[in-house]
């Protein structure tokens, strides 16, 4: 077989710290001795903790950063794949581009089928999960309801915050990824197996206005204010009325929003 037939074209769309740990294992088959050529598709504005052109130049593979779907197609058409891997791409890839080639596959920061969409993290801990992880799975029109190639589980531990969960799923991204490819060079990727159990989908919103609301218990009160914790953004509010002109009051512990709400209480008893 010539060096040309053997070679495999692996077209990577994503975003942020997750697609470069997919890159990077990308990068780990080529080193051990995997004849490919990558091209990689991100978009024009980069994470702050990850920009994908100067981890592609560092990996000798090639990138494209475009918004416009037109771009987007007619680099992925030219490079006429052999696999296609997703990885926090914050586009839905269109039909044409799955039609590339017979395997396109996703790396979703969730056990899927719960938590499909976006902010897993965050769900996962708003709803008490004991635990979460990473799962490939074969992409088709719908979002993340695809054949499950393989998953990799991670504990969600009572002090996890939506911060702490990003950082630690990461290397567990990693460790899927390098699974899959194991799977991909050794003997190609199988079927799959078809999603099973209850389901859930999360859309790109911020949850519940990023407030706490009156009829939670404390419970749920202390997981929405971990799951919101994601510096530099704000965290979890409570809007209190009579208090501030009922503005949006940030709240760091259950303890400080049930002495806020104390403070409330007590000056309404005093009017």
């Amino acid at each position: 077989m010539s060096a040309e037939a053997s070679l495999k074209r692996i077209l990577v769309f994503g975003w942020g710290a997750a697609a470069e740990r997919v890159l990077r294992e990308v990068a780990e088959c080529r080193s051990r001795g995997a004849a490919l050529k990558v091209l990689c598709v991100s978009h024009l504005s980069q994470a702050s903790d990850c920009d994908l052109k100067d981890v592609c130049a560092s990996l000798e593979f090639e990138c494209t950063l475009t918004d416009s779907d037109g771009e987007m197609l007619e680099a992925a058409s030219g490079f006429a794949p052999d696999l296609i891997m997703s990885a926090s791409y914050r586009k839905k890839l269109r039909p044409e581009v799955l039609a590339l080639c017979a395997d396109s596959i996703n790396f979703h920061p969730s056990l899927l089928p719960k938590h499909r969409g976006c902010m897993s993290g965050f769900w996962a801990i708003f709803e008490g999960d004991a635990e979460t992880g990473v799962t490939c799975h074969r992409m088709v029109e719908k979002f993340d309801e695809g054949r499950i190639l393989h998953q990799e589980r991670l504990p969600v531990s009572p002090e996890d915050t939506s911060f702490t969960i990003y950082k630690k799923i990461l290397p567990v991204t990693a460790a899927c990824a390098r699974r899959v490819l194991e799977i991909y060079f050794a003997s190609g990727l199988p079927e799959g197996e078809e999603q099973t159990g209850e389901g859930s989908y999360h859309f790109r919103r911020l949850p519940f206005d990023g407030v706490i609301q009156a009829e939670w218990t404390h419970e749920q009160v202390e997981r929405f204010i971990r799951a919101m914790h994601f510096p530099p953004f704000d965290g979890a509010g409570v809007c209190f009325e009579g208090k501030d002109g009922g503005q949006r009051v940030l709240v760091e512990s259950l303890d400080h929003y049930l002495r806020l709400k104390l403070e409330v209480e007590a000056a309404e008893g005093a009017a």
